[in-house]
Formats: C-alpha cells, structure tokens, sequence
C-alpha cells in the first residue's frame, strides 16, 4: 500500500476580514500619531508652566549664595515643588491609558498650579515690601511722629522683625488653597503672618498702611498752650501780671541782682482739667489715642486695657486715672514748647552811670509789679497789657461842669475832680533795641510823663 499526498484544499480568502484588519492597522497607526502629538503637547505646556514658575522668581530677582535668606530659601524650595507637582500632573495626562477622569482631575490640578507661580512671586514681593517699610519707620527715632508705633499687631512686629535679620526662625505653611502663612518661633513663642491676605490687600489698596505709626500730637499741645495762656510770646510781666509764674526769690550772682520765677502749676493744671475727654469719648479717635497713649506716654498696655469696662454710668473703670495721666504730660509738653520748663530768673536793671532819677526806681517797682499802682507827684501810674505788649498809663485828671445855682453863680464843691485812666495816652513798658533784642525799662518816656527832673547822683 502505498502513501500519496491528499490534494490540496483552496483556501476561501473572506474580502470582509482583510477589510477590517486593514482598518484596524490604519486605525492603530492613527492612534499611536495622535498620542504622540497630545504627548508632545502636554510635555511643552509642562515645561512651558515649570518655566512661567523660573520666571516669576527671577524676575523678583531671587537669588541664592552664602548667607541665604531663610525667606527667600523657602519661596525657592516652594517654586521648585510646584514645578514637580505639574510635571507629575502632566506625567498623569500624558499616559496612554489613563482614564478620563484622570486626566480631567490632572487637569484642574494643572489649573490650579499655574496661578502659583504668580502669587507665589507676590507673597515673595510682599515679604521684600515688609521689611522695606518696618526699615524706612526705623529711621525715625522711637516715639517720634512717624516712627513704628508700639500699638502694631505683635504677630506682625515679630514675624518682620525675624524677616528683616533673613527669616532665620521663621518658615512658611502653605494650606490647600495655596495662601501662606509665615511662622516665626522666637524664645518659645509662636508668632504667625498671613502674608497671603496681606498681598490680596495691597492688590486692592496699593496704599494700605502695614503699620501703624505714631501720630502727630503738636496740635494737642498747641491747644494746652491757648487753654493755659502761655501761648505766643509772652515777656515775663505778662506771665506774671497773669498768674502763670510767680517771683519766689531773689539772688545774687557775680556780683549782678536776678529775681527768680516759678510757674504756677497748680493753676496751669486747673486750665487744663476739662481737656482730652474727646480722646476717651469718642470712638473714632480711639487709634489717634491708643498711639498716644503707649508712644507717647510710654505705657505697655493698651488705651482699652488701661480703661477697664464701661460702669452703669457709662464711664469707664479707670477713666479720670487716664486723663489726668494724659492732662499731666500735655501740661509738661505745653510748658515746655513754651521755654517755661527751664529755670527763670531776671537780672534787675541798674540806674544809669553817675546819676539817676527819682521816678527810676518807683518805674523798676511798678515792671516787678504790674498788677499794682505807684503813685508819682500825686497820679497814679499803672501797667496794662494790650495785644501782648506791656504800656504804662496814667489817671488822667476830669472836672466834671459846675453847677450853678439859681442865680447862676457856682455851688462851692461842686467842682471836685475825678480820676480815670487815660487809655489814650500811654507808652511802652520796655524799649527794644532792633540789633541785639534786647529789652531796657523805658526810663525817659516815664521821667517826661512824671515830670521828673531832677537828677539824683549815685
């Protein structure tokens, strides 16, 4: 028996299955050319973001070399694990068999970290424009106007200050929505900034103050000075005539005559005891006076603390023990910007070289007191202030009309004089020489007036 080889079958090629293997290849071959151009386009949109991140920094001039700012360390690090986290993000959307929701959640991921690298340059900004302005309020001496006021958020005095010296204790915390809150830890204690708000503000305010600083009070004092009458120029017989000084002694001293003054600060005081309430009573001027109250006045605590609550009269615990504190450091600001504070004396005028006159010595009697009258050759003589000058004046002699009787002769005795100042006619207390200012009795003006002429040897 023998083998022979069976005849070979036809093959039945279907035209339907090479359709759709050719459709598949083509469909495949599509597919693979498109993910690599969604693959490209997300890796240059990756790099494109990680780079808008390279920018921002660089453009705040952020560098970093021996002695690094701890601050700008931190935005640094941040920006670099922003750009890793959008580069995972696009890692998620660039692998080809992600699902849809992934790459939609990859995708608002995205969204969200590209608006990172603008704020993170903002809050960067913000920290640089901090320690900028806590340096500019540095320059003005502690408790002068303008100067860094004791009344700032102890929060933000702390955090700055640990900025100004590089942030070396102080780091940043980063919450879901991307705000940034700095943290400085100082001697056990925690103090924290949201740097984040403070950058939104200055967004919607360019102006807005950081700090407060101390407020200008000149006014406050210049109101004391016009309440206590020592105001203006005023020489010292005006403040004496007045009551604002009062002569307590007399010295001598190499061999010249001086009186000495003292103010009268009782008096002062009683002037100024109604003033400042509307520091404590009305509530809008509370920020004007807490500054005055702790950079002024020095106090560690605040104007709030230092009242106490409010009694069923509607005052505070501790008002009137405020206001005097207040009225006692104007009263001395007052006297002071006045001169009043220093220590004054008079050296009483000698008699011309040779001789004198009579009237010389009853003029010098009536400058040490004007608030009386001397009487010379029968008339009276006394000082009157008019628009802060001193001027001597007269009584001025007045026959009143006779009276007649019936027969139109005179009535004896009703012709009796009367007196009155003669307003009128009066001259200056002191003449003032133009070059030097320096101020001597008027002796001449006072012998005329008088009638006195006759001279006296020393």
């Amino acid at each position: 028996m023998s083998y022979r080889n069976p005849k070979a079958a036809p093959i039945n090629l279907n035209a339907g299955a090479f359709k759709g293997l050719e459709t598949l290849a083509s469909d495949v071959y599509k597919f693979a050319n498109e993910e690599q151009t969604r693959k490209g386009q997300l890796i240059s949109e990756s790099l494109a973001a990680q780079q808008a991140i390279d920018d921002n920094i660089n453009k705040m001039g952020l560098s970093l070399e021996e002695g690094e700012n701890n601050f700008e360390k931190q935005i640094f690090e941040q920006a670099q694990a922003a750009k890793q986290k959008i580069a995972a993000q696009y890692d998620a959307m660039s692998r080809t068999f992600s699902s849809p929701e992934q790459r939609a959640k990859a995708k608002a991921e995205i969204n969200k970290l590209n608006k990172y690298p603008e704020s993170l340059a903002a809050d960067l900004g913000t920290g640089k424009y901090l320690v900028d302005q806590f340096n500019k309020g540095l320059l003005v001496e502690q408790g002068q106007t303008g100067s860094i006021s004791k009344t700032n958020n102890l929060d933000l005095l702390e955090v700055i200050k640990d900025m100004k010296g590089g942030g070396k204790n102080t780091r940043i915390e980063t919450n879901e929505a991307g705000a940034r809150t700095l943290v400085t830890n100082v001697n056990g204690k925690s103090y924290k900034l949201n740097i984040s708000n403070i950058t939104n503000g200055l967004r919607t305010n360019p102006k807005q103050m950081i700090f407060n600083t101390v407020s200008d009070d000149s006014s406050i004092t210049k109101n004391y000075q016009a309440v206590m009458g020592i105001s203006g120029n005023k020489d010292l017989p005006a403040l004496v005539s007045e009551g604002v000084i009062s002569k307590t002694s007399k010295e001598t001293v190499a061999g010249k005559s001086y009186e000495v003054y003292t103010i009268n600060r009782d008096m002062l005081n009683q002037k100024a005891s109604t003033l400042s309430k509307s520091l404590i009573d009305d509530p809008e001027n509370y920020n004007y006076a807490n500054s005055i109250w702790q950079d002024k006045l020095g106090n560690s605590v605040s104007l709030r603390e230092a009242l106490g609550e409010r009694g069923a009269d509607n005052k505070y615990k501790n008002q009137e023990a405020v206001l005097n504190q207040i009225r006692t450091h104007y009263v001395d600001q007052a006297i002071e910007a006045s001169g009043l504070n220093k220590a004054i004396s008079a050296q009483l005028p000698k008699p011309e070289k040779g001789y004198y006159y009579r009237t010389d010595k009853q003029l010098r009697t009536l400058a040490q007191n004007p608030g009386k009258t001397i009487t010379v050759f029968g008339k009276k003589y006394k000082i009157e202030t008019i628009d802060n000058k001193q001027y001597i004046i007269g009584q001025e002699k007045q026959l009143p009309p006779p009276t007649l009787d019936k027969d139109g002769n005179i009535i004896p005795g009703s012709e009796i004089p009367t007196f009155d100042w003669d307003k009128g006619n009066n001259f200056p207390l002191y003449i003032v020489d133009e070059k030097t200012k320096k101020k001597t009795l008027n002796y001449n003006n006072f012998r005329s007036i008088t009638g006195d002429t006759t001279k006296i040897k020393n």
